[in-house]
């Protein structure tokens, strides 16, 4: 399996390489792979989990832009700035300010950022986790069957132009 870290890592181990290159996708966007061979003394060639962390994450990546005052649309971290942690990655009470987390929360973030808008979960890909939302009303259904497509991820809210 493309995506299966831990196997990957047994596989590397076993036919005693020095390295792994992933590719790209699946695995070569997920940060525990770098970790994961780290810690087995084999080397990753490609970014560092800290990188993979901040820019493969829909959140963090536009913080960071922020950050670096890339101009963007409005969505529900709006303004929020961070500077990176010792690991590499945004600081996760800034991170945790841009997540709508409450039907509640999406109905206060739509009606300050504007329709349409975009609900997203994060973690989400492939057309899993995110819907278009035009008007108030089918706001609560499309914010659950967000969550309920991708479970535990977190969810930001974007302004379509």
């Amino acid at each position: 399996n493309y995506a299966n870290v831990p196997l990957i890592v047994n596989i590397a181990r076993q036919e005693g390489v020095d390295a792994v290159w992933p590719g790209w996708g699946h695995a070569s966007e997920n940060p525990r792979l770098p970790e994961s061979l780290k810690e087995h003394g084999i080397q990753f060639i490609g970014p560092t989990s800290s990188v993979m962390s901040v820019l493969g994450d829909k959140i963090a990546a536009n913080i960071l832009a922020q950050t670096a005052q890339v101009p963007s649309i409005p969505w529900s971290g709006d303004g929020l700035e961070a500077s990176l942690t010792e690991e590499g990655t945004i600081p996760d009470d800034v991170f945790n300010q841009a997540t709508v987390n409450s039907e509640e929360e999406a109905m206060v973030t739509a009606e300050r950022v504007g329709y349409p808008i975009m609900i997203k979960a994060s973690e989400g890909g492939g057309g899993k986790g995110i819907r278009k939302v035009t008007s108030s009303e089918d706001l609560k259904i499309a914010y659950n069957q967000v969550c309920s497509e991708v479970p535990g991820s977190p969810v930001f809210m974007m302004q379509l132009c």
